[in-house]
């Protein structure tokens, strides 16, 4: 995923604290998109976390840090809870049970139904 603009940022920013999260995949022409349908899993088990008491530059190093070292990613995710806020490079995965698969071999402890805006444990 391309660095984003410090514009695009501040919108991810107001998306966190407005909707509670994010998804944004990137598009072969360098802009971006929310897609709408299918699972977001993130690529790695790796966790990426400030509080979300954190001042917006912190967000942005902390995103501009994520993008940078998963620059092969198709889209970052990001949302807030219990104070933190997560940061992830991920994938959009178009089948449910693919996706579960995928999400427990990277240890992670839910996915993302992006049709529906439901959190899915695993």
């Amino acid at each position: 995923m391309d660095t984003l603009t410090t514009l695009a940022v501040a919108s991810l920013y107001d998306a966190l604290f407005l909707n509670g999260g994010f998804t944004i995949m990137a598009c072969p022409d360098g802009s971006a998109h929310v897609p709408t349908e299918g699972y977001a899993v993130s690529i790695t088990s790796t966790q990426h976390t400030i509080s979300a008491a954190a001042p917006f530059d912190a967000f942005a190093e902390l995103v501009h840090s994520v993008t940078d070292r998963y620059g092969d990613a198709d889209g970052l995710g990001g949302w807030l809870a219990d104070g933190v806020i997560y940061i992830d490079p991920v994938e959009v995965i178009p089948d449910r049970q693919a996706a579960t698969l995928a999400g427990k071999q990277r240890e992670q402890l839910a996915i993302f139904d992006l049709a529906t805006g439901a959190e899915i444990a695993l």
